[in-house]
């Protein structure tokens, strides 16, 4: 009878370990990625690229992200394979961002969906393209409802802080940065979806010349969205303008 009790526990124990292994594996949806955004390029795999990010995020509407690429780059975007939804080539490619130094450190938040990979892909000088990948468990960032009142967004929305020290600059917008699958939950005579709109653009200038930009795609940018980023030796006050969906533009300094 202990015997049978034994094997019986073994058994179970088994089976909720390959279980649990098969829940925890995040589907790698590259292929889709390339075929969306990257077509007939070829792309190779490169520890160049660090990830300091946790395994885990707790809220998929604001999930930490944090890169570092060693070598120089003249371009270098980041891809949500798991937004809106994980279906090969659906990924939401949130930012490809123009980077002036190496190493070249990227921080930010973005929107989660689901467990998915981020990938960071970058082009150098020659068009050669490099990635490499994270796999990160979230949920609900892309199609959370929130509780939207218009006139206050519309009072502070384009709002700038911009810091920086000798050699690293941190830019915080105002903006809602709708992707487009968010219910508005202020809505009590029914939910309705809030349309796009999100950042589409930013470039940040010292003296007249460009240390950082980025183009943006879908809004898997986290809503009022800040970019910490590495830059050459910063000479004075800098500003930046960005550009949302809508054509408006707002500038800080």
């Amino acid at each position: 009878m202990m015997k049978k009790i034994i094997l019986f526990i073994s058994t179970f124990l088994v089976g909720s370990f390959f279980a649990l292994g098969a829940y925890a594996e995040t589907p790698n949806l590259l292929d889709g990625v390339v075929d969306k955004y990257f077509k007939g390029k070829v792309l190779t795999k490169t520890d160049d690229i660090t990830f300091d990010v946790a395994k885990r995020a707790l809220d998929g509407t604001q999930v930490p992200f944090k890169f570092t690429a060693n070598k120089k780059y003249k371009n270098i975007s980041v891809v949500v394979e798991g937004n809106p939804h994980q279906l090969p080539g659906i990924g939401s490619l949130a930012l490809t961002m123009y980077p002036k130094v190496a190493p070249f450190t990227f921080e930010t938040h973005i929107r989660m969906e689901q467990d998915s990979y981020v990938d960071v892909i970058a082009e150098d000088e020659e068009g050669k393209f490099f990635y490499n990948q994270v796999a990160i468990r979230s949920a609900g960032g892309c199609s959370a409802g929130v509780t939207y009142d218009a006139d206050s967004v519309l009072k502070e929305i384009g709002n700038m802080k911009v810091l920086h020290t000798d050699t690293r600059a941190s830019v915080f917008i105002k903006h809602p940065q709708h992707n487009g699958y968010q219910a508005n939950l202020s809505n009590y005579t029914g939910l309705f979806i809030l349309p796009e709109w999100h950042l589409s653009s930013v470039v940040v200038k010292d003296q007249e010349k460009e240390i950082w930009s980025a183009e943006f795609g879908g809004g898997s940018t986290a809503e009022n969205p800040f970019f910490v980023f590495d830059a050459p030796k910063i000479k004075g006050n800098l500003q930046v303008l960005a550009v949302d969906t809508q054509g408006k533009q707002y500038i800080g300094k």
